[in-house]
């Protein structure tokens, strides 16, 4: 009789034990093993500037730097703490600027705005071979980048905080390089000759398109012509469920541009894009 039991028991632990080993159809991942948004982001970053690593510049540029590399620790927190999820809303800026993306690794990214307003803080390296007219200085530089000073004033000043503001949006720049002449000068992807000027835009646009899927925007501001010009060749930007808007650069070497705070508020509101920016949408 004992024995009997004990068999009885040993097959009905042998009939659960397939149930326990082998998950159904309907189990889900756990969330620790999904790769975040932030990280798929910045994968696409790292295989554009493969791509970009393996072309030959015109000789006008004497000097390339890549914050997204030496300044990489602070422009991963910058994603990984601003972009939790997609966002209806994006601004695309042009390339970093020598006084902010340049020295931080953040988009439009003056050093008191980066500390300050977005209380971010970390190492900065420096680019392969710096420029003597053009050093990086990380968080210590104390030259204003006066378009981040304009444009991130404004946005935050509207929204209330970084993390009301990105919540819904996102700001970006379309090329992750910045070009100096022999002499020092900043040069604009607008401003580049020859094929280096078609092939930048081309892979960077390519790159770009990937980046908007992940992101899935509603409504797309590029910051100043180029980038708007650039964006006409975009697969995702020809969606109809898309808006692609053009606003002024902030950078004071436009033309007729000493109010663009004025104008570039006058710009959302008319466009209904602070509900974005307030989280209200």
């Amino acid at each position: 009789m004992l024995k009997r039991k004990l068999n009885q028991q040993k097959e009905n632990l042998e009939d659960e034990e397939p149930k326990k080993s082998f998950p159904n159809k309907e189990t889900t991942i756990s969330d620790f093993f999904i790769e975040p948004l932030w990280s798929k982001f910045y994968k696409t970053e790292e295989k554009l500037n493969e791509i970009l690593d393996k072309l030959t510049p015109p000789p006008n540029i004497s000097h390339i730097y890549n914050p997204i590399v030496y300044a990489s620790q602070l422009h991963c927190d910058y994603l990984r703490r601003y972009m939790q999820g997609p966002k209806p809303l994006v601004f695309i800026g042009m390339n970093p600027g020598p006084n902010g993306m340049a020295q931080t690794g953040i988009p439009f990214g003056n050093v008191r705005t980066v500390k300050v307003l977005m209380q971010l803080s970390g190492s900065v390296d420096k680019p392969p071979v710096e420029h003597p007219k053009r050093p990086v200085l990380g968080l210590d530089c104390r030259i204003e980048e006066r378009s981040g000073v304009r444009l991130w004033e404004l946005f935050l000043r509207l929204a209330g905080n970084m993390n009301i503001f990105s919540q819904q949006c996102f700001v970006h720049n379309f090329c992750p390089l910045a070009f100096f002449s022999e002499d020092g000068k900043n040069l604009t992807p607008s401003e580049l000759k020859g094929p280096y000027k078609r092939q930048l835009r081309d892979f960077c646009l390519k790159t770009f398109d990937e980046q908007l899927i992940l992101l899935k925007p509603q409504v797309i501001v590029a910051v100043g012509e180029y980038v708007h010009t650039a964006l006409k060749g975009s697969s995702y930007c020809k969606s109809e469920s898309v808006s692609v808007l053009r606003l002024p650069h902030p950078s004071p070497r436009s033309v007729k541009n000493n109010d663009w705070p004025e104008k570039a508020e006058t710009f959302l509101k008319d466009n209904n894009l602070i509900r974005f920016m307030r989280n209200e949408a």
